[in-house]
């Protein structure tokens, strides 16, 4: 049997528990969950590969290739003076809601004597994905549950066919260990899947080089017709020193807040609907940043308007509630490199939005007015406008 131990930080923070939401847990099964689905985002089209790596659930359940085993690194005493200073934490019930930035823990891989050594590079190939591209736990589309490896131990040297600590030279360490994991894992696409190897998966990171200037340009172009502008934070020089992932992380939300805030067409249409929505309920009106991720909350006076995504085919008078989550297309993602520097990445996965049984609506008095996304443009025009002013590049 072969074993392999990475030993594990936490860079930004790590939402992840069990059964109990307010009890913390590193759980195997999150983890290799997100192994898996950067497998099929890579490429691996094998569905008999991932059944045999990851295993198989349901009647016909068999365990997979690899037992995954994770050992938290106790920070106990330390955390003591952390909680002395916090203690409004305590009082809130939230002291244990996170594994902090510098938690670190071990992830130990145990391979079935039947694994190949195919096998073993397909699956350190998800967990460079996972790690390098992805996150873990909750909000991990939004750049919270970061993870950096900082060693990593074996009987041999097996996984040394990719390197997992980001170099300094981004681009170049990116395009190389992408190109080995399509040589060693790609296969085909999955259907409605995202594929990291065609179109639907786009790469940017952030240039931090005369970042404040590119920034205030952008704000400016953004908001020429725009109503207001009171969401758009009032950033100092020194808030454009990213020398840290929660200051980076802070400030990639920043950019998200302001571009969301009263996004147009969106708010006008909504104004309208809101003025005369059986009108709209005829019409349906389009909702663009609805493709960030639903449910969307839109705060007009002193009222909240909510756009969700429903089963079409559900009763609708059926008193149970038919709204559906969508997750966002765009993940944050903040590395840190060999050197501690910090890297800020924008990751766009395009597939099916929405499946065929389910639409978008928002709901006015006893109205119920479909919305319209436009395809992908409100993404498109957040990357684009990025780009166009210095701010990000492609991978």
């Amino acid at each position: 049997m072969r074993e392999y131990t990475f030993y594990c930080e936490v860079v930004t923070p790590l939402f992840m528990g069990g059964s109990k939401p307010k009890n913390l847990e590193l759980r195997s099964q999150s983890f290799n969950g997100l192994f898996r689905y950067w497998f099929r985002i890579g490429g691996g089209g094998d569905l008999e590969d991932e059944k045999r790596i990851f295993g198989l659930g349901g009647n016909n359940a068999r365990k997979g290739l690899v037992q995954i085993i994770v050992v938290e690194e106790s920070s106990a005493e330390l955390k003591k003076g952390f909680y002395y200073l916090s203690n409004f934490l305590e009082r809130s019930g939230r002291e244990n809601s996170f594994f902090p930035p510098g938690q670190q823990f071990k992830l130990i891989f145990r391979f079935s004597p039947l694994a190949t050594e195919d096998d073993i590079k397909k699956f350190f190939c998800s967990v460079w994905l996972a790690v390098n591209l992805g996150n873990f736990g909750a909000r991990s589309r939004r750049g919270f549950g970061s993870v950096k490896i900082t060693k990593i131990e074996g009987a041999d040297s097996i996984f040394d066919f990719l390197q997992f600590t980001p170099q300094p030279s981004l681009k170049d360490w990116f395009n190389n260990n992408l190109n080995v994991i399509k040589s060693t894992l790609f296969s085909k696409e999955r259907e409605c899947i995202p594929c990291l190897f065609n179109n639907s998966v786009e790469i940017y990171y952030l240039k931090k080089d005369n970042l404040e200037n590119s920034y205030n340009k952008w704000v400016a172009k953004i908001y020429e017709n725009r109503k207001s502008n009171k969401y758009i934070p009032n950033l100092k020089t020194s808030d454009f020193h990213l020398d840290n992932p929660l200051k980076a992380l802070s400030f990639m939300g920043c950019l998200l807040m302001g571009f969301r805030s009263y996004y147009l067409p969106d708010y006008e249409n909504l104004i309208s609907a809101i003025r005369n929505p059986t009108f709209a309920a005829n019409k349906g009106i389009i909702i663009e940043r609805a493709v960030f991720g639903l449910p969307l909350t839109f705060r007009i006076g002193e009222s909240n308007y909510f756009v969700n995504a429903y089963d079409n085919k559900k009763d609708t008078n059926n008193k149970k509630d038919t709204n559906s989550r969508r997750a966002s297309p765009l993940w944050f993602k903040i590395l840190s490199n060999s050197l501690n520097s910090v890297e800020c990445l924008f990751v766009v996965m395009k597939s099916d939005f929405l499946p065929n049984n389910m639409e978008i609506n928002l709901k006015i008095q006893q109205n119920k007015i479909k919305c319209l996304t436009n395809n992908w443009n409100a993404i498109d025009t957040f990357i684009n406008t990025l780009k166009s002013y210095g701010i990000i590049d492609n991978i």
